[in-house]
């Protein structure tokens, strides 16, 4: 099954994920084990997309 998750994070928590990917990925090439995998999740983190916040809520409008 393919699900996707999404998580939140600030961005100093986004940076610890991408550290320790990156350390990951370097400890597989310098045992030359493939690091595909790695790679597409680092790059999945550092271009994950900012959720921005709204200052004022939308109030819904009843239709008449």
């Amino acid at each position: 099954m393919n699900e996707k998750r999404i998580l939140e994070m600030d961005s100093y928590e986004q940076k610890v994920l991408a550290n320790i990917l990156n350390d990951k990925r370097k400890s597989l090439i310098e045992e030359n084990k493939d690091n595909d995998f790695i790679d597409e999740i680092l790059e999945k983190v550092i271009d994950a997309p900012i959720k921005k916040k709204s200052l004022f809520k939308k109030e819904k409008r009843d239709e008449r």
